[in-house]
This record gives C-alpha cells, structure tokens and sequence, in this order.
C-alpha cells in the first residue's frame, strides 16, 4: 500500500504489544488514549489546520455521545447505527453554528463558541426527562456481537477496534494535508485576504473543515459513551475543553501526530495525578504554559522529520 513503510508496520506492533500482557488496566488506559486521540485529531483540524480557537468543541463530543446513548436506549436502534447518528447530529448542529460564527473574525468567534458549549450545558443539565440532568445516563449498553462473542466493553477487545479507528483517522488527517482542500485549510489559516485573492473561498473552506471536526467529534463522543457505558455532562464542561486544547497545543497542533502524542500525555499524567486531586489541573497548566513558551510547536517539533507544512 502507498505511504506504508517500515517504520509504520513498527509503529502498528507497538500499539498492538500490550494486547499480549493480558493486563487489563493498561489495556483501558490505552483505550482511552485512543478515544482521546480521536477527539484531540478533530480540534486540531479547527485550531491547527484552520487557525481557529474554538471553546465549543466539548459540546459535539458530548453531544455525539448522548445522541448515540439515547437512540440506543429510548429508540432501540442497532450498535452499529447509533455512532453515526451522533456523529451527524453533532455535524449539523457543527454546520449550523459554523455557518453563523465563521462569518466573524478575531477572538469574537472564540468567544461565540464558548456561549454555545455553556448553551449546550444548560440544556443537558436541566432537560431531566431526557437527559436525566446532572445524574447523567448509565448502563449504557456496550458494543457486542453475542454470536461471534465480540464483546467491546471489554477493554481487551475495545483496544484494537479504537486503534484501528485512529489508524484510518490518521489516514483521513494525512490525505487531507496532501489534499487540494487541505493546502486551501493552510492558505486561509496563514493569510485569508490572499486565500480569497487567488479564488478560494474562505467561509466555505471553513465551514468544510469545521463540520468535519464536529462529526469526528461527535463520533468519537459516541465511542466513548458506549465503552465507559455511562455519561454526564461534565463531558462538556470546560474542563473537558481545556483537556482537548492542552492534548492539541502541548502534542502539536497542525501536525499529524501531535495530538496523538498530547492525548498519549494527557491520558497517563491523568492516571498518575489523580491522588492529587483539583492539583493535577495546576500540573496540566504548568505543562502548557511551559510548552507555549519554550516549544511553540508542540512536542512533536523536537522531531524534525514532523515538521509539516500545516504546522503554525
């Protein structure tokens, strides 16, 4: 296959290796970091592809996963079905917000996506007969094939199946920086009055890119929910909004593998600081500021074989 190399057939027994440890701890972790890398890969077409910084990208995470949860739970659709209605739910609300905001330029626009996700919010915390409110949704019911004995709420076999996700994710993002639209994403981020100047149009291009990053946002939302079996709002909560950015800015944002490397960060520092409970947000702060300032271009930009053209 094109783009296929050695060190990408390493790369893929590296992720695999911890399936023969039999450990199931790390195994969720690791499911997790998947998840999450999901997620982080979808900001990072809005803040690294198209220069702009969204604090309403929680809000389709979350939304995917409770759109995904309740057709399962209320309206009895298939497993198979219910994540790809979270994802263009999540698309079209993306479409709906996008096609308002991305008209305007500056830290308007942050601040406009920031009103939507606390909208989004309030809603889902106070529309108890659906949402159950704060109580959020459990037993969720977990991804499975009973007659071939699949069962994907095990973390054993819901590790192959997000990294296999993330694999053709990366693929997407890869072809996309290749692409005609992805060289489009980087003039409009890099200059948008000579963008329009050579015939591209900017609030299109925009609004391409950020539907997308909702529905993959939305999708990986619907992953999440049906592996942890359980959901509450906090899930668009800010700080969920300042884990995205911390994954993106701190792995790299505009490159290929910096939000994997952030998510990989994140999830484990997570792990490792949860006995210090509110502290650990100090630590991911003190992590992000000292890499704002002294590596502006991301963990990844200390490999130089990373340094793409999409990177700010």
């Amino acid at each position: 296959m094109r783009g296929v190399n050695a060190r990408h057939v390493v790369l893929a027994l590296v992720a695999l290796s911890p399936l023969g440890l039999g450990n199931d701890y790390v195994l969720h972790m690791l499911t997790l970091w998947a998840l999450y890398s999901l997620l982080a890969l979808s900001l990072n077409i809005v803040v690294g592809f198209l220069g702009e910084l969204s604090f309403g990208h929680a809000a389709f995470f979350g939304v995917g996963a409770y759109t995904s949860a309740l057709l399962v739970m209320q309206a009895h659709w298939p497993l198979w079905l219910a994540p790809l209605a979270g994802a263009l739910v999540a698309a079209l609300l993306g479409w709906l917000i996008g096609y308002v905001s991305l008209r305007i330029v500056g830290p308007q626009f942050a601040i406009l996506t920031l009103g939507f996700g606390a909208i989004v919010l309030t809603i889902t915390n106070y529309w108890v007969d659906v949402t159950r409110g704060p109580m959020g949704l459990s037993q969720i019911p977990g991804f499975a094939v009973p007659s071939l004995g699949w069962d994907f709420s095990l973390a054993s076999q819901m590790y192959p199946l997000a990294l296999l996700l993330l694999a053709l994710a990366l693929y997407g993002c890869h072809a996309l920086q290749h692409s005609r639209r992805g060289r489009a994403f980087v003039a409009v981020r890099e200059n948008p009055e000579l963008a329009a100047s050579i015939g591209i149009d900017v609030f299109h291009t925009k609004l391409v890119g950020f539907v997308a990053a909702t529905a993959m946002a939305g999708f990986s939302g619907a992953l999440y929910a049906h592996y942890l079996r359980v959901i509450t709002p906090d899930v668009m909560s800010l700080s969920y909004m300042s884990a995205m950015l911390i994954m993106v800015v701190v792995g790299g944002k505009g490159s290929l593998w910096g939000p994997v490397v952030g998510a990989l960060l994140y999830t484990f520092m997570l792990e490792a600081l949860r006995a210090t409970g509110a502290w650990r947000m100090v630590v991911f702060a003190a992590v992000l500021i000292v890499c704002v300032v002294f590596l502006p271009g991301g963990l990844v930009s200390v490999w130089p074989g990373q340094r793409k053209a999409l990177r700010p």
